[in-house]
């Protein structure tokens, strides 16, 4: 297992000066039909600590024991090899599901020998994992599946600079539309993508590699996650876009792999203290 890479390092290498701005794209409005915002939420009854309550195939969230996201040390291992990725630049249409941003993607990753299509991307703030045990504002999730079903995510974090005028041109790009889905089941088809930066990141730089789940339900358990060791840069603004339309959808750090959930230990303690 390799230390995290200094973070000053890292970002000379992954970042570049601000991209110009696209002009603003109308949002499209559909139905629940096409998009829907999910049944749970981050907040109250609804919100992780409820999602097992949802429904009978939510149950994993309360009892699995290979739960993410997780914190990411230096116990955590990595892959032998660095995946190939391949995701073309071009457009994207950005969705506000109501509990996230999502953009259906193309593309492909090979690890292992394993061929993984990309699906879709979408964020998460604050970040859903931690690092060294620090959270970070923003988390962007590629997920993938295989032909046999099996599902991999790549995952990385943005940090701020201290030069604000150095960012990541794909996570600006996307933050110069996503008011235009301020409202939960809008979506706007956003241009001039580039990913060069986010292939980098996975084909280049340091990795966490561990068995996890899905951190939304039903919290499925056998996913492989890549998670950059690196933050990516962020300006300010691109983050308060984000935000506004995020506000908060990040589940809790889980427990450590292999070990017991931690609602399950919770409701034990609590059986154990009112008896």
């Amino acid at each position: 297992m390799y230390p995290i890479i200094v973070f000053a390092l890292s970002l000379s290498s992954l970042v570049v000066s601000r991209p110009a701005d696209n002009s603003a794209q109308e949002p499209l409005v559909f139905t629940n039909a096409t998009i829907s915002s999910g049944d749970f939420s981050y907040t109250g009854i609804r919100g992780p600590l409820g999602w097992a309550g949802l429904s009978d195939e939510n149950h994993l969230c309360s009892v699995g024991t290979h739960q993410s996201p997780i914190n990411l040390d230096q116990s955590v291992g990595s892959p032998p090899i660095n995946p190939r990725v391949i995701i073309p630049d071009g457009y994207s249409d950005l969705q506000n599901l109501g509990t996230t941003v999502e953009a259906f993607a193309v593309g492909t990753t090979q690890l292992a020998g394993k061929v993984y299509q990309l699906k879709q991307y979408h964020f998460h703030s604050p970040s859903e994992h931690r690092i060294n045990g620090e959270h970070y504002p923003l988390e962007v999730h590629f997920v993938h599946q295989a032909a046999d079903g099996s599902r991999l995510v790549l995952g990385a974090v943005f940090d701020f600079t201290i030069r604000n005028d150095i960012t990541t041109p794909f996570v600006y790009t996307l933050a110069r539309q996503v008011l235009q889905i301020i409202n939960p089941g809008t979506t706007t088809r956003v241009f001039n993508l580039r990913f060069a930066e986010i292939i980098n990141l996975f084909q280049n730089t340091r990795l966490f590699q561990y068995s996890g789940s899905l951190t939304t339900p039903p919290c499925s358990e056998g996913v492989t996650w890549l998670v950059a060791q690196a933050p990516l840069a962020i300006d300010t603004s691109s983050y308060l876009y984000f935000k506004r339309v995020l506000k908060f959808n990040s589940r809790y750090t889980q427990n450590l792999l292999g070990q017991e959930n931690l609602i399950k230990i919770a409701v034990d303690q609590f059986r154990r203290g009112a008896a």
